[in-house]
């Protein structure tokens, strides 16, 4: 474009040629940049605090030559409630341990099926005598079912002088060297508390959407190395496997003192910390296996139960949420609007965000891909990040509305949830 300028101090006119990218016609296409950036920075945080808590996740592997004899005595306790399509394969890997069974006792404690799994229960230990159960009807007030559950196999269980207490879910499976390995670890690391986290099975649509983004958002948000120092108060671990020594356990006052929690097992990490003891979390994808849902109904249901306790909150869980949303959309949407906009107004700034806004979208949706074939689950998942991510959304609101109205729902059942900012929890000498 052709511009007069009138220089001052001389009797001529001076035509300047200026195109449309030079540095004084420039400032309408600063904005693509900056927006190219800030996205580019966004995505590159998250990747680099999602590696970066690789180096604090551990795996547990098995040493075989640490146990035989003089291995110590583990009482393992499995609470469980509408189980019926999981604890047949559940109990199945744990009888099938390869710890010594004169060193090893297991306790299945029903809370109040009524789908059939005190049935199954019933019939595997009429086959099998190393396999006790405990029946629960009625759940006292304040507790909430799992807790309790967990309490009474504890106390069943504390009878035949268990030096460890080993809590695992009724949805789970177990390899016959999870025991074993997960007793190595801990006596070898000086631990009181080890939290094991299992592959997760994904196996219907919600899930394989919804799971695989949770996950990469608690990896991105928590802080596994808060976890698992001593000093820090922070705590957030898997109920899915719990081994903890019995003398810690009944001094920080046991399932008890977390017996009205929704999220039971962080509460009960935090009593740990909280009087000294030490705990770590590790993973256990090649020892331990669940499925958590089988129905989308479940997978709403039970992240709603626990999603805003896992995130820190439901200020924070919805943030979190929001900004998922956010860069979930921008993945797809800023590439096309920058597109747009540069072939309206063709300059070499709006083609230089192009191209970063590309780029990044494509290192987003590898991840997805990358993550969702670490589930074993087909790759074009990946692709629905925008949607996994609106509807991960939904749910974290669903799961704030709840905790506002002090009512949160789970098997059938209504539990009173805490009000914010508080816990229910009974810690020793408070």
């Amino acid at each position: 474009m052709l511009v007069p300028l009138q220089i001052p101090g001389r009797n001529k006119i001076a035509t300047l040629a200026l195109d449309s990218g030079s540095p004084l016609q420039s400032g309408a296409a600063m904005w693509p940049i900056a927006l190219a950036c800030l996205y580019l920075a966004i995505v590159v945080l998250a990747l680099w605090r999602a590696v970066w808590q690789l180096r604090w996740y551990q795996t547990v592997t098995r040493n075989p030559s640490r146990i035989g004899l003089g291995s110590p005595s583990v009482a393992i306790i499995v609470p469980a409630r509408n189980e019926a399509d999981h604890i047949a394969d559940c109990l199945e890997g744990l009888l099938g341990q390869d710890y010594p069974w004169d060193r090893l006792t297991l306790t299945v404690v029903d809370d109040g099926s009524t789908d059939g799994t005190r049935q199954c229960i019933r019939r595997l230990a009429g086959v099998d005598r190393r396999l006790r159960s405990i029946e629960v009807d009625e759940l006292p007030s304040g507790w909430t079912g799992k807790s309790y559950a967990c309490w009474r196999g504890a106390l069943a269980a504390s009878k035949d002088g268990s030096e460890w207490l080993c809590f695992i879910d009724a949805d789970t499976r177990a390899a016959p060297a999870l025991i074993g390995s997960a007793v190595d670890i801990a006596r070898r690391d000086r631990l009181d508390m080890l939290s094991l986290e299992p592959f997760q099975e994904l196996t219907t649509f919600l899930d394989r959407l919804v799971i695989p983004v949770g996950l990469f958002a608690i990896a991105v948000t928590r802080d596994l190395r808060r976890t698992n120092r001593g000093r820090h108060p922070e705590a957030s671990v898997s109920g899915q496997f719990i081994l903890i020594r019995t003398a810690a356990y009944f001094a920080v006052g046991s399932h008890f003192a977390a017996r009205g929690e929704i999220c039971e097992d962080s509460a009960l990490a935090r009593l740990v910390k909280h009087a000294g003891f030490s705990l770590a979390v590790r993973g256990a994808e090649r020892l331990i296996w669940t499925r958590m849902y089988s129905r989308a109904s479940e997978v709403w249901e039970g992240l709603s139960k626990n999603v805003t306790e896992t995130l820190g909150g439901s200020a924070r869980s919805l943030a979190v949420a929001a900004a998922g949303v956010v860069v979930g959309w921008a993945s797809l949407l800023l590439p096309v609007a920058i597109g747009l906009d540069a072939a309206v107004q063709p300059e070499p700034a709006r083609y230089l965000a192009l191209f970063v806004v590309s780029l990044t979208s494509i290192a987003v949706y590898a991840m997805q891909i990358a993550l969702a074939r670490h589930f074993h689950i087909p790759g074009w998942y990946g692709l629905l990040f925008p949607l996994s991510c609106s509807i991960a959304a939904l749910i974290v609101v669903n799961a704030a509305l709840a905790r506002y109205r002090g009512r949160i729902a789970w098997k059938g059942r209504t539990y009173a949830a805490p009000a914010i900012g508080r816990t229910g929890l009974d810690l020793p000498g408070s």
